[in-house]
């Protein structure tokens, strides 16, 4: 077994050592702790913005509902004008009702087949004109897919959003960083002092 040498470091030297090591430490945490900083000033504008985008979509979501109904109602009075038989005037009834039913668990095709059975129905009730119908039909078929379209959004920013709260909560490495750099500034200021 070899025996090293052992060197004694003067008093000076080993304050700059010890003083050199505190400044990379500074260094290097504060490097760390600017960069973590940075992001979470992105992170927290960018929750902001969904929180926002969110809370609008919500409210179209609610006014394209309210579109969907009012033009469902809209074709229930237009569908008594036109005096059809009254299998007919059932038949489309009930296509109205479920094209403008709240249920959330349809999938777009299927509201999709409803609205062009709906359509198909009327045209083949023998209406002299049904335009009109028709017209509050497709009115409230295209407020559906607005409506569905804003909830799928919705639904997507609210996923987004948990992901990002969460590497923000995540984040205490840049409390930690911040403690160790102060602690680093006063061991250097206490070894510069002893100089």
């Amino acid at each position: 077994m070899r025996i090293e040498e052992i060197r004694i470091i003067e008093r000076d030297e080993l304050i700059l050592a010890v003083i050199e090591k505190h400044e990379k430490m500074i260094a290097e945490y504060t490097a760390e702790y600017d960069a973590l900083k940075n992001r979470s000033g992105v992170l927290d504008a960018e929750i902001i913005d969904l929180k926002k985008r969110i809370e609008e979509n919500d409210e179209k979501t609610r006014v394209y509902d309210e579109k969907k109904h009012l033009s469902g109602r809209d074709a229930s009075e237009e569908l008594k004008k036109l005096n059809l038989k009254q299998i007919d005037s059932e038949k489309i009834e009930n296509g109205i009702t479920a094209l403008t039913s709240s249920k959330i668990s349809d999938s777009i095709d299927e509201r999709k087949a409803v609205y062009e059975t709906l359509c198909a129905d009327v045209n083949n009730a023998g209406a002299a004109d049904s335009s009109v119908l028709l017209a509050k039909i497709t009115a409230a078929y295209e407020s559906y897919k607005e409506e569905n379209r804003l909830i799928e959004a919705v639904s997507a920013d609210n996923a987004v959003l948990t992901q990002k709260q969460g590497v923000v909560q995540e984040d205490k490495r840049a409390d930690w960083l911040e403690k160790r750099v102060s602690s680093h500034k006063d061991s250097l200021d206490y070894w510069k002092g002893m100089k």
